[in-house]
């Protein structure tokens, strides 16, 4: 259905294009013997697509469409059909004769570049696409703006993130974009990614400016105020390492299983594991969550023993059930129980880890893309911020 609408799409735009230049060849008195030739080219068009030959209709129809003023915008409606239909050289094809036609409006050349441009990015020619782009931005048309977002995609694919941060504050500094809170997250992302290889380096103060140039574009960011902790926590700062992590917990509870393993290890730095003990049950009291559940039922056994974290499992699985809990309390329970019950509990153990090994971990709120560790980026839909972790799942 989707190929049947396309060519019906297509047919429409070839006859739109006629039309305008059948009216442009009347108002120049062209001789009928064009308009008969135009004709004879649509026919055999048709007859392509009749035979299931839709490359070679294309073709037919590329070549009758007439490149005049009036159908300028007939061809660039063509090249972004054939490019969305994956047709990304017949595209090419078109926005470059289009270019090379003398005397070409100075805004229709603009156009053609920024779809030229796309084209580029969709066949992978990125070095093409930016040369085209930058010379939109030396013009200062209108196009401009459109040339930077496309840039951004070019940066962010080659990983040039100094490079799109520097368009990121040139969109922003204009006021229809200052409000663009996508484009904000995605430069906070960049600055982001410029910590994270500060930190790999092991530069710590470096690393702590690319994060407060995150904040100055979003201030919400959850991964700046991740990466905030962690320089504090490689530093030394436990105190301010908790600080950002709890603000973390407050604003973004759903991201509460990333946050145990540096909160626990930054409590046990300072000898204040009570306190770590007392803030996961406040946090259980506030809502179940499995999780913080183990990470609790961990500290009573260092503390206490097996009976009493069976005691705290069995109360939370009758309130909670989970099968992360269920598994907990069976590896406690198994060397308390006979040989042949110990065998069945460690066979129904290990379906149970199977299980759960199997299930995702995160998911993308505007594809669906599911993965068991968490991508800033969604890999599928090319978002950032749209991987959450999944709640809720299996009884968990």
């Amino acid at each position: 259905m989707q190929d049947i609408a396309f060519y019906i799409l297509l047919l429409i735009a070839v006859i739109a294009g006629w039309l305008l230049g059948k009216i442009s060849l009347f108002s120049r008195r062209k001789s009928e013997r064009q308009t008969t030739d135009l004709f004879q080219d649509y026919f055999v068009g048709l007859n392509y697509l009749l035979n299931d030959e839709p490359d070679e209709a294309i073709d037919t129809f590329i070549k009758a469409l007439e490149i005049n003023g009036e159908t300028v915008e007939t061809h660039l409606a063509l090249g972004t059909l054939l490019r969305r239909r994956g047709k990304v050289d017949k595209a090419i094809r078109v926005h470059q004769n289009l270019l090379a036609r003398p005397g070409l409006d100075q805004v229709f050349a603009a156009s053609t570049r920024l779809e030229l441009a796309k084209d580029y990015i969709s066949a992978g020619l990125l070095d093409r696409a930016e040369r085209l782009l930058n010379e939109l931005l030396d013009e200062n048309t209108p196009a401009q703006w459109d040339a930077l977002k496309h840039l951004i995609t070019i940066y962010q694919t080659e990983k040039e993130w100094a490079k799109a941060i520097d368009c990121s504050k040139i969109l922003l500094a204009n006021s229809s974009f200052k409000k663009d809170l996508k484009l904000r997250a995605a430069a906070a992302h960049f600055c982001c990614e410029q910590a994270e290889t500060a930190l790999s380096q092991d530069q710590l103060s470096q690393a702590r400016e690319h994060t407060k140039s995150a904040f100055t574009f979003d201030r919400h960011s959850v991964r700046a105020s991740f990466l905030l902790a962690k320089i504090e926590q490689c530093l030394g700062n436990y105190k301010a390492s908790i600080k950002e992590l709890i603000r973390i917990k407050t604003n973004n509870p759903d991201f509460i299983s990333r946050l145990l393993e540096p909160l626990s290890q930054c409590y046990r730095q300072l000898g204040k594991m009570d306190e770590y003990e007392t803030l996961l049950e406040n946090t259980l009291k506030e809502k179940s969550d499995v999780n913080v559940m183990l990470a609790l039922a961990e500290l009573i056994r260092e503390r206490a023993d097996d009976a009493a974290t069976i005691d705290f499992l069995s109360g939370q699985m009758a309130a909670h059930p989970s099968l992360k809990g269920l598994v907990a309390l069976m590896d406690l329970k198994a060397p308390d129980t006979d040989i042949q019950f110990g065998n069945n509990l460690q066979l129904l153990q290990q379906l149970i880890d199977r299980l759960l090994k199997k299930k995702a971990a995160f998911q993308c709120s505007h594809c669906g893309y599911e993965s068991k560790s968490l991508n800033w980026l969604c890999p599928s839909c090319h978002n950032w911020d749209r991987v959450r972790p999944i709640l809720g799942t299996e009884m968990d």
